[in-house]
């Protein structure tokens, strides 16, 4: 019994991940190089406005609802939730009182397609924190977020932010 349910459940295994990986290829094909270059692109000037404490740049990246949609973006950590990007740009004015600077680690930058119109962002990053008047301190994150495809291009809908240590 035990031998032929291994067999069985080995071959459940692997029409499952053909499966799997061939929609996952399906959903490549709709993710262009030129849209990786341009996600790629995206992330890093999110962290760039972040550093540079500019609200309008971080706005800029971020999704926006068509009229009479549902605000996309949301940012998870593990202390707080922000649901929308008016509350994820709230969140950052009050942040930015204080010491606050993301340095990405470009080379370990990787870009999955989910489906043709959103994928997922993973990118460690040193991320140095500190409360206004207060030492600052820096921790390795594994920044994982969410891009969308939309008229104004590619954007981002959720940020999940966690920690490596």
């Amino acid at each position: 019994m035990g031998i032929k349910f291994s067999r069985v459940f080995g071959q459940v295994a692997a029409v499952s991940f053909l499966l799997l990986a061939g929609v996952t290829s399906a959903y490549a094909d709709g993710v262009t190089s030129a849209d990786t270059q341009e996600i790629r692109a995206l992330v890093l000037r999110k962290a760039a406005a972040e550093t540079a404490h500019d609200l309008g740049a971080i706005t800029g990246t971020l999704a926006h609802a068509a009229p009479g949609q549902p605000d996309p973006v949301t940012y998870v950590a593990r202390a707080y939730r922000f649901w929308g990007s008016e509350a994820v740009v709230e969140h950052f004015q009050k942040v930015f009182a204080g010491t606050w600077r993301v340095e990405p680690e470009q080379d370990a930058i990787r870009i999955t397609p989910l489906n043709a119109d959103t994928v997922q962002v993973y990118m460690p990053a040193r991320v140095t924190v500190g409360a206004a008047g207060q030492p600052a301190t820096t921790s390795t994150y594994l920044i994982n977020e969410f891009a969308i495809r939309t008229p104004a291009g590619w954007k981002i809908a959720a940020v999940i932010p966690v920690p490596a240590e």
